[in-house]
């Protein structure tokens, strides 16, 4: 029998299925798409649009029908049998300066980075480094022969995660919020890849022998589900993916590190980087070794000020000791190794982190890196992304309506949008963490993301008595509010995806609903 996922690409209002194979080991369907990933007929895909360049969404071609939803025939496994609950430990500890790093403020120049706000690098070195040769996968013609890394000279007892490896099976299992799913290599890029695309509003460069490269925070490898981000473990999820000569989808996942250490680094010199967006990195250098060096400074963070390695935010909560995170502007966020021994569930990140992307272990950073390095100075995109935040089109067809579940969709700015909330159907969010007001009443939701910083300029017009008021979010929760206002604000923001909501204010118990327009731009 089959199970189903409904996997979407961009501006997939209707969504595609891909059917997968259950534990009987019945027949597949899987994407029919060609296999070097792009599709020459991209405009007639059924119930997905086109991604232009600059990832505004094409809306559907008359006549395009979304595909029709499929019920499963039988109840799949229950869960995979991951024991991440069991093997992760967690104690939230006061952050102080380790032993093997103390914090100096004299470090070596290459030990931070110069650029605006850059995290500090203060790991131990390497005590030595060498050379390897990766072999070439073909996507370079007949001449892509060995390609040169340099490695540290690390050791620790951390053995290979299993996931990281090539496949060895038809499927692996995934849980996600949709059920227990079994997906073949091909499915299970398609998924990375939707969620990357949808999420971020950015297309991934899928051309033979291109790496990309997708972060899920928040979320154990394989899992799908918000697990609280407690902090200095190394439990997100990063995923290599690429297409190699003879078109065959690759994918390896690892666990990984995308906040901080809980490590006092000094001031301003540990901070996270913002998700759900895409981040331009190359095949460079982290100090003495080869790895994955950003491609870019001055882009928004969240400034660790309390040293404790967790987001503190009214979204994430706020954990001892006390302090004010706070977002500025940063540099200097690598993917790179941390020499730390088993047990997984138990490794600190600490001094390994200040903010760079970290994979523990020799055997896992040697299994990354050399699928991912290709040639020094080649670009890597990384798609980050916050497991609360993906876009629900992955899992589901998504009419949009302007509801939290399927908001209406901005595919280009300037946008404009007239609509009722007299007897809208819609009403959820009460309180914003950015105002007392009483917002109470009925809401329209709409979702956006840009791929440049820019500066969200947002109004409502409306007539009295109507009184609606507008609100920008960086997640789909009331606690994630960045700005707000009675008539129109302007936001500065980075890259990302974003939720502006019109929201009905209640005046002593009297819904003030009622006709309006919203106007958004970015300038």
């Amino acid at each position: 029998m089959s199970l189903l996922l409904g996997l979407a690409l961009p501006g997939c209002e209707g969504g595609y299925h891909v059917e997968v194979s259950s534990e009987d080991g019945a027949e597949t369907s899987v994407d029919p798409r060609q296999e070097d990933g792009r599709d020459p007929e991209a405009d007639d895909r059924v119930g997905e649009d086109p991604v232009e360049e600059d990832g505004d969404v094409v809306p559907d071609a008359p006549g395009d029908e979304p595909a029709e939803d499929i019920e499963p025939e039988e109840t799949g496994p229950a869960t995979c049998g991951f024991d991440y609950d069991e093997v992760f430990t967690y104690s939230l500890v006061p952050p102080s300066a380790s032993a093997t790093a103390p914090f100096d403020p004299f470090m070596e120049p290459e030990d931070r980075r110069p650029g605006p706000d850059a995290i500090a690098h203060m790991e131990p070195l390497p005590p030595f480094t060498y050379t390897v040769e990766a072999a070439g996968d073909g996507t370079r013609g007949p001449s892509d022969g060995p390609r040169p890394i340099v490695m540290p000279g690390y050791s620790d007892t951390m053995p290979l995660f299993e996931r990281g490896a090539d496949w060895t099976a038809e499927t692996r299992c995934y849980e996600t919020p949709v059920g227990v799913r079994l997906l073949t290599q091909d499915e299970a890029f398609d998924l990375y890849r939707s969620i990357a695309e949808l999420t971020t509003g950015v297309s991934m460069d899928v051309m033979p022998g291109v790496r990309s490269v997708v972060g899920i925070r928040g979320a154990y490898p394989g899992r799908f589900v918000f697990h609280g981000n407690l902090p200095d473990r190394f439990n997100d999820t990063i995923v290599l993916l690429w297409i190699d000569g003879d078109g065959q989808k690759h994918v390896r996942e690892f666990p990984v590190n995308t906040d901080t250490g809980a490590h006092d680094f000094g001031d301003n010199a540990s901070s996270s980087i913002r998700a759900n967006r895409r981040y331009p990195y190359v095949n460079g250098w982290h100090r003495t070794y080869n790895a994955l060096h950003i491609d870019e400074s001055g882009y928004r963070v969240r400034d660790d000020t309390n040293k404790n390695g967790h987001w503190d935010s009214d979204r994430n909560g706020w954990l001892p000791p006390a302090g004010d995170d706070h977002d500025r502007t940063g540099s200097g966020h690598n993917i790179h190794m941390g020499s730390v021994d088993a047990p997984l569930g138990s490794a600190r990140v600490d001094v390994w982190s200040a903010g760079c992307q970290v994979i523990p272990g020799m055997a896992n950073w040697t299994e990354f890196i050399n699928s991912a390095w290709t040639s020094e100075g080649d670009p890597v995109s990384y798609f980050l992304v916050d497991v609360r935040d993906i876009d629900p089109r992955v899992w589901a067809p998504c009419e949009p309506d302007g509801s939290h579940a399927c908001p209406f969709i901005v595919s280009s700015l300037p946008f404009t949008d007239s609509r009722d909330t007299a007897g809208w159907p819609v009403d959820a969010f009460d309180v914003y963490n950015c105002s007392a007001a009483d917002e109470s009443g009925p809401e329209v939701v709409y979702v956006f993301t840009v791929d440049r910083s820019c500066t969200v300029a947002a109004s409502v017009d409306c007539v009295d008595p109507v009184d609606l008021d507008v609100h920008l979010l960086d997640g789909d929760d009331p606690d994630a509010c960045l700005a707000r206002d009675h008539i129109s604000f302007e936001q500065a923001v980075g890259p990302g995806r974003y939720f502006l909501i019109t929201d009905t204010f209640v005046d002593a118990g009297v819904e003030l609903s009622g006709p309006f327009t919203l106007h958004l731009d970015c300038l």
